[in-house]
């Protein structure tokens, strides 16, 4: 199965969450025995549940494993990539910027070749990668890896945030209730973030509107606890 009917696949259903094999047949013009073979692989990749006549992106039921970055990457790609322009206007040349695992923010690194000097933290480990190439003076956080989620968190991430003065700290969760509320399904990650929030001078959620007025089970913070959310 190549990469791209991959994509395309996953696409729609973080889409629609859900899709018949003849959907998928009808959409991808390939066969319906290719899409069952397709979806087999994909569900073994644990990246979606096989159901009668079809398949479905299950958050809750993906909740244990947190959401595969491989999916999460899929998500509102466009909307990322818009909000990581408003975001760049926020950074200065020297400053320090906590980064978390989000895709959200690693749609921000090719935005910060525009400034100078800059230092940036972060738990992300594809972020890490990606600021590499962009020759980017960065800082990992350490700590232990959520392999699933390409996240490191725990005691040794906690001191290294807490170790550093941050100018701006750029995050995303997977919603924003509409009390007012961040909330994720991965209170680890949430751990994280939230030290980031405290050590940094300025904090922004990242966020798609898609994700406006979802609630999930663990609270990060409050909205008014930030200097603001960043959105398309």
């Amino acid at each position: 199965m190549s990469k791209e009917r991959d994509k395309e696949i996953l696409e729609l259903l973080v889409s629609q969450k859900q899709a018949t094999v003849k959907e998928l047949a009808a959409h991808l013009f390939v066969s319906e025995p290719s899409i069952r073979r397709d979806l087999a692989k994909l569900e073994k990749q644990n990246l979606i549940k096989r159901v009668h006549g079809g398949a479905v992106i299950e958050e809750t039921a993906l909740s244990k494993n947190k959401i595969p970055f491989a999916i999460r990457e899929l998500e509102q790609s466009n909307a990322k990539v818009i909000i990581a322009q408003k975001a760049i206007e926020l950074v200065h040349d020297n400053d320090v910027i906590f980064l978390d695992a989000s895709t959200s923010a690693y749609q921000l690194i090719p935005f910060l070749q525009s400034k100078r000097n800059l230092t940036v933290i972060t738990n992300g480990v594809r972020t890490l990668e990606k600021l590499a190439e962009y020759d980017i003076n960065t800082i990992s956080t350490g700590g232990s890896l959520v392999a699933s989620c390409m996240a490191l968190v725990g005691e040794d991430a906690y001191r290294t945030i807490e170790s550093i003065n941050a100018d701006i700290a750029f995050f995303s969760c997977r919603g924003l209730s509409s009390e007012g509320y961040l909330t994720d399904i991965a209170p680890e990650e949430n751990h994280v973030r939230s030290k980031m929030i405290k050590n940094a001078k300025r904090s922004y959620l990242l966020c798609a509107k898609d994700k406006i007025g979802k609630k999930y089970y663990h609270n990060l913070c409050h909205s008014r606890e930030l200097d603001g959310v960043i959105t398309d």
